[in-house]
């Protein structure tokens, strides 16, 4: 599977011709729209041509995308269906580029019958004898019509996150929702959209009939017989995300369309990654905080999970309770789940039971992560934020509670406390708040810690978030258990936080310490010198005869520290290149990150192998 092609810097191959192209923004939405129509459309590749000339009178124009009629030669009295892709900040109205545009070219092309113009939204043309009719959308390959989506129909995409922003900007610009709650009503039907994949049988409810979708019978139709009722189902399914009272507030005509964008979507099936990505587009753009809350990159989520779970059998990862004490959108947890599912796929493979190895797989990753996947955080957004992330990779969990995880227990709502074991955690994975500002002055939470007062005859008055978090996150863990958090290298090397070093020698073994590069949270705007350290807790009596200077024996630490995290500190990423300066290309034609964290998971792999006296 491992193929990998080289072009020259500033070039990308076209997915039609092979041919290399210029790497430009609009080439980039142009090539994703050709995988498109042949990967979720059906198209065969041979149909398609790029950049057509188009014969207009006099002038020549030419077509983003056009498809031939079957086996076709390809001439412009051939053409069946033209496609124009746009950036997606180009509105429909755009004088030279926008559907007039496209509209011009079917009518120069006898026997062109659709058009699909993509850009802010997405608009789909027939040609009939009295002009151009508005459809939501092309039809698929070997049809006539856009026709409605059977469960075989649905297909996984790779352009999610373009998908996500015009659905969200259309709610916002058609509806007079502010930003972010127009971000909460679009969830709303991205639930509805996974029950029905989920749930339904072969006859899906979320969609909508080319015709329904531009009469307003039709669009009410659709709330009342389909989506209404779906979205019933779906809070009786997440009562812990929806009261029993919530309804979606949007016009029909504004449910029609995002239907329209999203019926024939797998979202179940499509890779994790574009979800997470697509994902953490929209969140970014709607619950940035100011208290210092920013995404951890995927990146670091799945380094710090794959070398926790090198420290398990594979067999044991099912009874392990697996937390984020400040879990934000849910990082961590979503990597823990998809980590998770990988470990389960590859076991089914090897089973002949029924349904799918992907579907035993995902319901027990479902029924594992009810029982044993946790979450706290202090902010009720980010929790049905992160509630949402975890349904749209799994079912989902419904342990996610809004708490302040520096507080004792005591102090947060009943629901937390009766569901949220404290100290009985295995793993604990966190990237606490850093900076923000944050700064724990509370003598009555102070009083419950030791790091305030550790090594000093007068305890500290107050101490900043992040160097209470470490104390505050390993109280979960029980002991023999891990924690993996991401902290300022600071607290590795400053020689005035000597006292948190010295007070986590004594209540935990260090296993690794992985110093990543400065440029790691330039996306994300986190702290610009991370470090994440996996510890171990130590059991009660260890920690006793650690307080008494009994330290029984040295031990190993793995230590390491990436170059790279395919990332400038600009937030634009790099890619692998050959010492000659030539860009190196996947299978798909994509180029490759130039990230050397997660290679940090052999290297750990191996450290592991070879250190044996653990």
């Amino acid at each position: 599977g491992n193929v990998t092609y080289l072009v020259p810097p500033g070039k990308r191959i076209c997915f039609v011709t092979g041919k290399l192209r210029p790497d430009t923004p609009e080439e980039n939405v142009r090539q994703r729209w050709a995988r498109s129509l042949v990967e979720e459309y059906g198209y065969p590749k041979r149909d398609l041509g790029i950049e057509v000339p188009i014969q207009m009178g006099r002038a020549t124009k030419s077509a983003d995308l056009v498809i031939y009629k079957q086996d076709a030669s390809h001439l412009q009295e051939h053409i069946l269906i033209i496609v124009e892709a746009k950036r997606d900040d180009r509105k429909p109205s755009d004088e030279k580029k926008g559907d007039g545009q496209l509209k011009s070219y079917m009518a120069a092309s006898q026997s062109c019958r659709f058009g699909l113009w993509v850009g802010e939204e997405r608009r789909g043309y027939e040609k009939t004898d009295d002009g151009f009719e508005r459809i939501p959308d092309i039809p698929r390959f070997g049809f006539h019509v856009p026709q409605r989506p059977t469960r075989e129909a649905l297909a996984p995409t790779r352009e999610l996150s373009s998908v996500f922003n015009r659905c969200h900007n259309y709610i916002y610009t058609n509806s007079g929702e502010q930003q972010g709650d127009a971000f909460h009503e679009f969830i709303k039907l991205i639930f509805c959209k996974t029950y029905d994949e989920e749930h339904s049988d072969d006859e899906l409810l979320f969609y909508v009939d080319p015709k329904e979708r531009l009469s307003e019978s039709g669009q009410r139709r659709l709330m009342e017989e389909r989506i209404g009722p779906l979205f019933e189902r779906v809070k009786g399914h997440y009562s812990f995300i929806f009261n029993e009272d919530a309804k979606i507030e949007l016009e029909p005509h504004v449910v029609a369309y995002i239907v329209a964008e999203l019926q024939f979507l797998a979202l179940l099936d499509t890779s994790v990654d574009v979800k997470g990505k697509a994902y953490e587009t929209l969140v970014g753009s709607n619950l940035r905080g100011d208290r210092g809350e920013y995404f951890t990159p995927r990146n670091v989520c799945n380094m710090a999970v794959q070398m926790v779970m090198e420290l398990y059998d594979t067999t044991d990862l099912t009874q392990l309770k697996v937390m984020d004490c400040c879990c934000g959108t849910g990082g961590f947890l979503v990597s823990w789940l998809n980590n998770l599912y990988a470990a389960f796929l590859a076991q089914e493979r090897g089973r002949t039971t029924r349904g799918t190895p992907e579907e035993r797989s995902r319901r027990r990753v479902s029924s594992v992560c009810q029982r044993n996947l946790f979450g706290l955080d202090i902010s009720p957004k980010l929790v049905r934020a992160c509630q949402m992330n975890l349904v749209l990779h799994g079912d989902g969990s419904s342990n996610i509670f809004q708490a302040n995880s520096v507080h004792s227990p005591g102090e947060w709502s009943p629901i937390a406390r009766q569901h949220v074991p404290h100290g009985k955690i295995d793993i604990v994975f966190t990237n606490p708040p850093f900076g923000g500002g944050g700064k724990q002055d509370d003598r009555h939470v102070l009083s419950q810690y030791e790091l305030p007062g550790w090594g000093r005859k007068a305890a500290k008055a107050s101490l900043p978030a992040e160097q209470l978090f470490v104390e505050a996150a390993l109280r979960f863990v029980k002991p023999g258990g891990y924690l993996a958090i991401v902290v300022p290298d600071g607290i590795v090397n400053n020689p005035g936080l000597k006292f948190i070093r010295e007070w986590l020698l004594r209540r935990s073994r260090i296993v690794a310490s992985v110093g990543l590069p400065k440029t790691t949270f330039a996306e994300s705007k986190g702290i610009n010198n991370p470090t994440v350290l996996i510890v171990k807790k130590l059991s009660r009596a260890e920690a006793k005869r650690a307080d008494e200077n009994i330290i029984t024996s040295s031990y190993n630490v793995f230590m390491s520290c990436p170059q790279t995290a395919g990332i400038t500190s600009r937030a634009k990423p790099i890619y692998l290149r050959q010492p000659d300066g030539q860009e190196v290309l996947d299978a798909n034609g994509d180029k490759i990150r130039d990230d050397q964290i997660l290679g940090v998971v052999d290297a750990f792999r191996s450290w592991l192998q070879a250190d044996s006296n653990r």
